[in-house]
C-alpha cells in the first residue's frame, strides 16, 4: 500500500509545471512560444539561460525525488522505478495543466540519475558535449542513455532495471513526436 502512495505522489510531484511557471513568472505564456512545449528547452530557448537552467533543474528534480522518496522508504528498485515513471507520466500529461505537458527529457534524466548515479554521470557527459556542439536535446538524450547503458553493463548493474531507465527517454520522444496532444488549443 505504501508503494502505490508513493507512486500516486509521484505523479502528483510530476505534475507540477516548473517550466510553464517559471516562464509565467517572466510573462511568458511557455505554449505561444518557441515549440509550444512546457518544457525545460523551451524555457532556455524562448526565456532564457537562467529560467532554462532553472526548468531543468527542477524538471531533474521532479524526476530524482519521488525515486530517491521510494528508495528511502525501502521501495524495491522496481517500485522506485515505478515512481520514477510516475513522475514522468505526471510531467507528460500534468493535472495542473489541464494534461498539456512536455517531453520529459530531463525528467527521465532525474529518473536515471536517482536509480542509477554512475552509469546516468558517465551518460551525461557525452550528451552534454553532444548538445553544447549540436544544440539537439532528443540526439544528446539518445547518446547519453545508449552511453548509459553500456555504463551500466560495464559496472554489472542489473541489466533488465538498466533496458528500462534507458527506454525512457525514447518513450518520451515517443510520446512528444508521434501520439496525439492532450488538452485544449492543441
Amino acid at each position: 500500500m505504501t508503494e502505490i502512495l508513493l507512486v500516486l505522489l509521484a505523479y502528483l510531484c510530476g505534475s507540477i509545471p516548473f517550466a510553464y511557471l517559471i516562464a509565467r513568472a517572466r510573462g511568458v505564456d511557455i505554449f505561444t512560444v518557441g515549440t509550444g512545449n512546457p518544457g525545460a528547452a523551451n524555457v532556455f530557448r524562448s526565456v532564457g539561460r537562467g529560467a532554462g537552467i532553472l526548468a531543468l533543474a527542477c524538471d531533474l528534480l521532479k524526476g530524482a525525488l519521488p525515486v530517491a522518496a521510494a528508495q528511502l522508504a525501502g521501495a524495491s528498485h522496481w517500485w522506485a522505478y515505478a515512481a520514477g515513471l510516475a513522475a514522468l507520466v505526471g510531467h507528460w500529461y500534468p493535472l495542473f495543466l489541464r494534461f498539456r505537458g512536455g517531453a520529459g527529457l530531463a525528467t527521465t534524466i532525474g529518473v536515471g540519475f536517482a536509480l542509477m548515479p554512475l552509469p546516468a554521470l558517465v551518460g551525461a557527459l557525452p550528451a552534454a558535449a553532444f548538445l553544447a556542439w549540436k544544440r539537439n536535446t532528443g540526439n544528446a538524450a539518445g547518446i547519453g542513455f545508449a552511453v548509459f547503458f553500456v555504463a551500466a553493463l560495464l559496472l554489472r548493474q542489473p541489466v533488465p532495471l538498466a533496458l528500462a531507465i534507458a527506454i525512457l527517454p525514447a518513450l518520451a520522444l515517443l510520446r512528444d513526436r508521434v501520439l496525439p496532444k492532450v488538452g485544449a488549443g492543441r
